[in-house]
């Protein structure tokens, strides 16, 4: 299982519990340092966009603020075409509840 694999089972969990994860015990979790999940998070959101899944990194947020980064809200724009709409808080509560509505039907 590759880094990627093993993030997106990881945020998985997180959506069946409804929660949210930190950058840093994300990190700790994959062995990356948090200033380098974002190559990882992008390519789990990619992978995840072209299955009709949830961005699950939407999961991920700062210690400091509980928002993710501002690379997801940019990310998700480019992902899903429908958030060009939408403000962030609006955007990320969606996708939160993507995530934890899969997570629950599966």
């Amino acid at each position: 299982m590759d880094r990627v694999d093993r993030i997106a089972d990881i945020l998985y969990g997180v959506a069946s519990g409804e929660g949210l994860i930190g950058y840093a015990p994300l990190g700790r979790r994959v062995g990356v340092q948090p200033n380098h999940l974002g190559g990882f998070l992008e390519q789990v959101s990619e992978r995840a966009a072209d299955r009709d899944e949830p961005l699950w990194s939407a999961l991920v947020v700062s210690k400091g603020s509980g928002l993710p980064s501002s690379g997801f809200y940019v990310l998700a724009r480019r992902l899903r075409d429908e958030y060009a709409r939408f403000e962030d808080h609006e955007m990320w509560a969606r996708e939160r509840r993507r995530c934890y509505d899969a997570a629950h039907s599966a």
